[in-house]
């Protein structure tokens, strides 16, 4: 109900409330006349009134019509609303479901890995590992024919792995001793680290000499041999970081011909070689075209002698056949000399025109 309506409805009553108090009076010849004026005014203000009140029953059932509209409307979608949100737990629950499973297969996945990390101690095992480690390694870099795991000496010794490159080998040991650097890694008071630490450094040592005997030019390999570290941060720790007081692994290595290598390292070095092996097979395949195309040549060569000697012998017999075509033609013209000579009479001889001269030595060659 707007402020006009309101005032309208005020205006009305206030009217009918005079009037009323006007009819309440005594009656007097003037009164006769204001009570007609007041019923006229009293009247019209009733239809006023009237039509005040249709109209605000009208605003109020429209209203109400908009009213029951909008809550439709609500209604709709607080039930759409309410079916999304329906699904959306049902999709949140299986996730959660999804969650807790993939949970489980990890803690079981955790439980194997200790069990894997526990058969791995042994250093067989260890060993084994990291030659499957670099088995693969080579398999994903090299060609089949360019590398060799378990390699024998002439001597005997055994080798994880080679590759060849250019007539000789590359030596590869795959058996790093890191049970000690696990004992190191776990160590947390500092004087029981610094003497875990010269344990693991004194076996470094031993492995890096092991490792230098693998050098064998007699055998065809190269001048250095590769100790292969199966971790990153093992590498990084024992030839990268630095520590004051302790010795320098890299020059001992390199005293040792021992060339240390990472994963990533190592497959680097696997990367170059890779290109040698391809320059070196491009290489061995331009020798083969080169001596195909030497081979072509002699042939062309020995062709054009052939050639040349079918010219000169066809040379030869046009000379020969100009020597008989003017033979055939002399003959010729002595034989019609001779077939027009008269015969002669009686026993007389007639000398023949023909005469034969001496073949000369050059037409004869």
């Amino acid at each position: 109900m707007d402020a006009t309506t309101l005032l309208a409805l005020l205006a009305a009553a206030a009217a009918l409330i005079g009037l009323a108090l006007v009819l309440r009076r005594p009656a007097d010849d003037g009164g006769a006349a204001l009570r007609e004026a007041l019923a006229a005014q009293l009247h019209a203000a009733q239809q006023g009134t009237q039509g005040q009140v249709e109209l605000l029953a009208s605003s109020v059932a429209e209203l109400r019509a908009e009213i029951g509209r909008s809550l439709g409307a609500t209604e709709q979608q607080l039930a759409t609303q309410a079916g999304t949100t329906h699904r959306t737990l049902n999709d949140l629950s299986r996730q959660l479901g999804g969650l807790s499973e993939q949970s489980q297969r990890i803690g079981d996945l955790a439980k194997d890995i200790g069990s894997l990390q526990d058969l791995l101690r042994a250093p067989k095992a260890r060993g084994g590992f990291g030659e499957l480690l670099l088995e693969r390694l080579l398999h994903d870099a090299l060609p089949a024919t360019a590398y060799e795991v378990q390699y024998t000496y002439r001597d005997g010794s055994r080798v994880d792995a080679i590759v060849r490159y250019a007539g000789r080998i590359v030596p590869i040991d795959a058996k790093f001793p890191n049970e000690t650097w696990n004992a190191l890694a776990k160590a947390e008071d500092p004087a029981d680290r610094r003497t875990k630490k010269r344990a693991f450094l004194q076996q470094v040592r031993r492995h890096i000499d092991a490792v230098g005997r693998y050098v064998s030019p007699a055998d065809g390999t190269i001048d250095f041999a590769v100790m292969y570290i199966p971790s990153e941060s093992i590498y990084y720790d024992l030839v990268l970081r630095e520590e004051e007081g302790e010795p320098d692994l890299r020059a001992y290595c390199a005293e040792r011909k021992v060339i240390p290598a990472s994963p990533n390292t190592l497959l680097a070095y696997l990367q170059v070689v890779s290109l040698g092996v391809r320059g070196l097979a491009m290489q061995e395949r331009t020798r083969e075209l080169q001596q195909g195309v030497a081979a072509v040549r002699r042939e062309f060569e020995r062709f054009v002698e052939l050639h040349d000697q079918l010219g000169r012998h066809l040379e030869n017999a046009t000379k020969k056949f100009d020597e008989t075509d003017r033979a055939l033609s002399r003959a010729s013209s002595a034989i019609e000399t001779l077939a027009q000579a008269p015969i002669a009479a009686g026993g007389e001889q007639v000398a023949l025109p023909l005469r034969m001269e001496p073949r000369r030595e050059s037409e004869e060659t």
